[in-house]
């Protein structure tokens, strides 16, 4: 039989198709799977003919770029894409309890102890504690979403900004970007930053700021009007786009140098033009950038790109959605390096981690206890944060955290009476996060050895940076479903579950933002090496592709 690493029940079969990980073995610590990704359950049940089962675009579980077509199956599957596996609601439930035992926690949060400071009277003190213990932050501050944790570090940084700059009035309101007086209150990104593409406008209409879109050479002015345009992004992908590079930095601060704001764009959304670099409070640099394919600012721009942000009085913010996945991706032996440059930092737990959702920020004390009081201005603040926290904890702790072995006087202990005696010490380790990307970067090494799926696909970047990669396909949408149906139903094999069709057929070559490079691709899709589908062996990913290519090329 052959196997769906999604969800289910566990099939007999598994062991001829995957292969342990080992990166954890040798510790004396049990490694346990993550909360919600259970690689002991790595089959669900047969699905009936006709049954549609609902996936949601991949990109994230932001479902901004809507759904994809639904696939029907008749009997379970190799699921090549799948990275994550959820449990059922039921499942998830008792796994927070036993999460709960291991963690210690015995008590709820209220409000999330927002008035309580003591690590040892809360238990989601005590976790923001160990995150930023481990970044090298002085706090951290608890979110139930990112867009809320982004949107409070712009506000924050806004507010520091004018508050120390002599030359300017106090920060404008949340929700005033009308007044032609007010003093502009801007920040910069990349054009494929998660706060232009995903979250409508939220940071305009809701916090009254601009955008200045740096990153891509093309992301230019022209008389009154920038070119950039963001539903083009979403609708064609963004291939070959490169990440935020000092260059592109050099060039917007470069128009303060000589009193100019001409070659600074105007802002994005009310193409407001700045007056200046003092106009610009933050600069968020994503790692990696997902939109691009996981692709990574070289890390000694990174630090440039920190010391001039400083010189210039500009605050350094990290999108680290999946900064795990970058520090692996940099070979940081901690996420403590990668931290290092930012003065704020946004985490997601629910990504690579696999909570059930939740965020954190991350920054010096004076901004976490900003944080904490406009966390509870948007009513962020639950009565309790506890399901979201307790798999956030727990999915931290698992993915990242490797137990230290126990040394007395120069000798391991071994008797767990002793070892109990003594306080462990848990270690920041990027091993979970190296080994996935190095699985995605020996498959696509044996992929691109194959002249027949070399014909359909163009992977970007070429070789991984992280453990994500964006696919660009050389047929229409129509053409890849068929295909894909019928690789399923003949060799057990779901090559992929979800495509997105590029609306114009083609990879941004009408689009007035990057560079096409005159590639013809019809639909997409990303790849990302996760817990679940970096079990599979190397040769079902070559297989299951070779036959793919194989009813594409001949039209079958």
């Amino acid at each position: 039989s052959v196997v769906s690493l999604v969800s289910g029940w566990v099939c007999p079969s598994l062991c001829a198709h995957v292969q342990p990980d080992s990166s954890r073995l040798g510790t004396k610590s049990t490694v346990t799977p993550t909360l919600f990704h259970d690689t002991s359950i790595l089959a669900r049940p047969v699905v009936s003919s006709g049954d549609v089962v609902d996936e949601s675009f991949p990109y994230s579980s932001d479902n901004n770029y809507g759904l994809f077509q639904k696939m029907t199956t008749t009997e379970n599957v190799i699921d090549l894409q799948t990275h994550t596996d959820r449990k059922p609601p039921a499942d998830t439930l008792t796994s927070l309890s036993e999460a709960c035992k291991r963690l210690g926690v015995d008590a709820f949060d209220v409000y999330g102890d927002f008035e309580i400071l003591d690590t040892k009277q809360s238990y989601i003190r005590q976790f923001e504690a160990e995150v930023a213990t481990h970044f090298g932050k002085q706090d951290g501050v608890y979110c139930i979403s990112g867009g809320m944790a982004q949107s409070i570090a712009l506000l924050i940084n806004n507010s520091r900004k004018n508050h120390r700059s002599s030359s300017r009035s106090s920060a404008v309101r949340v929700g005033d970007n009308s007044g032609e007086d007010k003093t502009m209150s801007a920040f910069a990104c990349h054009p494929t930053s998660h706060l232009l593409l995903h979250e409508n406008n939220a940071f305009s209409e809701l916090l009254g700021m601009e955008a200045v879109v740096v990153g891509s050479d093309s992301c230019s002015t022209k008389g009154d009007e920038v070119n950039y345009d963001p539903q083009a992004l979403k609708d064609n992908g963004c291939y070959g786009m490169e990440p935020i590079r000092l260059s592109h930095l050099k060039q917007l601060f470069s128009s303060s140098d000589d009193g100019s704001s001409s070659r600074i764009p105007p802002t994005y959304p009310n193409l407001k033009q700045v007056s200046s670099i003092d106009d610009i409070s933050t600069l968020i640099l994503e790692l990696p950038h997902r939109e691009v394919g996981g692709k990574l600012t070289p890390w000694e721009e990174v630090e440039e790109i920190s010391r001039t942000c400083n010189e210039r009085g500009i605050h350094f913010h990290c999108d680290g959605a999946r900064i795990f996945e970058a520090s692996a991706g940099y070979g940081h032996k901690s996420v403590k390096q990668t931290a290092q440059p930012f003065e704020s930092i946004y985490v997601s737990f629910y990504k690579g981690l696999g909570a059930i959702s939740g965020a954190m920020l991350l920054g010096d004390s004076e901004f976490c206890a900003e944080a904490r009081v406009w966390l509870r201005r948007m009513g962020g603040n639950l009565y309790t944060v506890l399901p979201y926290a307790i798999s956030s904890w727990d999915g931290f702790r698992k993915n990242c955290l490797i137990e230290e072995e126990v040394h007395i006087n120069g000798e391991e202990v071994y008797d767990d009476s002793v070892a109990k005696s003594l306080k462990s010490k848990l270690v920041y380790d990027n091993g979970v996060f190296e080994n996935r990307r190095k699985k995605l970067t020996r498959v696509l090494e044996l992929m691109r050895a194959d002249e027949k799926i070399n014909s359909i696909v163009q992977f970007d970047p070429a070789v991984p940076e992280t453990n994500i990669v964006h696919g660009y396909l050389r047929m229409s949408y129509d053409e890849c479903m068929a295909a894909l149906e019928k690789v399923e139903l003949s060799t057990g094999i779901r090559v992929l579950n979800r495509v997105r069709s590029n609306n114009n057929g083609i990879s941004r070559e009408n689009s007035n933002c990057g560079d096409a490079r005159n590639q013809h691709f019809g639909c997409r899709f990303e790849w990302t090496m996760g817990e679940s589908n970096s079990l599979i062996e190397d040769g079902s990913f070559v297989r299951g592709w070779n036959k793919f290519a194989q009813l594409v090329s001949e039209g079958e």
